[in-house]
């Protein structure tokens, strides 16, 4: 195919689509109308003889062709953006880009507050995104540029959170008695075991798994409600105890989560994403 015959502009609004997968926001993404897109995908399965994206009953699912295709376009704009930004920089206060951060729960409980005050000063036009991350998809969502960047983990100590009033707060609590309380264990994949289990196990011990959730958003409620506790990272106990009446309290071990974010390779010198890496390292100090 000789690209002199290609209305460049469609590699634009495929990239789009394969990021957004809604011909709605996809239009809005490079300032299009609906119809303008709509009109952009059709010539685009024209180009590549393919249907490239069917719809589906949430979203418009890429078919197998517009997946080997994706990573090559999405790099050949890339570069075209950081030929025509070299020497330029990276003014936020001007941009109108979207900046996603695929998160693990708790980092976007913790971190949510401040990033969102940080980026709203200094990129009042821009948008910023905060999505769903597990390990297994964050690769994948970073590849297929779906998330500029992936937050798995603050390093943040665990703490214990329990209703105020209950018996143990006024307790210097053993990890034998520790581990012999009725747990509350937030796991969004369904795991029944998490570091503080494998923790516990060293020093043969065992704790009970009386209620699983999925969410953190579930604990003010459980907490306030029971006599059961939970352990999660010191942030997230704060908001936590900022919804209800709620006691924290420091564990009888050191146990902490590491810090964790990745990126993809190809945004490494891209002006606009290392502003965005440094804004989410901002809002994981304390």
């Amino acid at each position: 195919m000789d690209i002199r015959a290609v209305d460049l502009n469609l590699l634009k609004a495929f990239d789009a689509l394969i990021r957004e997968r809604a011909v709605t926001r996809a239009a809005g993404r490079i300032g299009l109308s609906q119809p303008a897109m709509s009109h952009a995908l059709s010539r685009l399965r024209s180009l590549f003889a393919d249907d490239l994206f069917v719809r589906t009953p949430n979203h418009m699912e890429p078919t197998a062709r517009a997946r080997e295709i994706a990573p090559l376009v999405s790099a050949a704009i890339e570069h075209i953006e950081a030929a025509l930004n070299l020497g330029i920089g990276f003014d936020p206060a001007k941009s109108t880009g979207i900046f996603t951060a695929g998160m693990a729960e708790y980092a976007e409980v913790a971190l949510v507050g401040r990033l969102a005050e940080t980026f709203a000063r200094q990129a009042a036009k821009a948008t910023l995104r905060l999505t769903p991350l597990t390990g297994a998809e964050a690769a994948k969502q970073l590849d297929n540029g779906a998330i500029d960047a992936a937050v798995a983990h603050l390093r943040d100590p665990f703490v214990l959170v329990a209703r105020r009033g209950h018996l143990l707060a006024a307790q210097s609590l053993s990890l034998e008695s520790y581990a012999a309380l009725d747990h509350v264990l937030v796991s969004p994949r369904g795991d029944t075991s998490g570091a503080v289990d494998r923790a516990l196990a060293d020093f043969g011990l065992k704790r009970r798994i009386a209620l699983l959730v999925a969410t953190y958003l579930a604990l003010p409620a459980v907490l306030a409600s029971s006599d059961l506790v939970a352990t999660v990272p010191r942030r997230t106990a704060q908001q936590i105890a900022a919804m209800a009446e709620i006691e924290i309290m420091p564990l009888a071990i050191d146990l902490s989560v590491p810090v964790s974010m990745a990126w993809h390779r190809r945004a490494t010198s891209e002006p606009a994403q290392a502003w965005f890496r440094s804004l989410l390292i901002e809002a994981a100090r304390d």
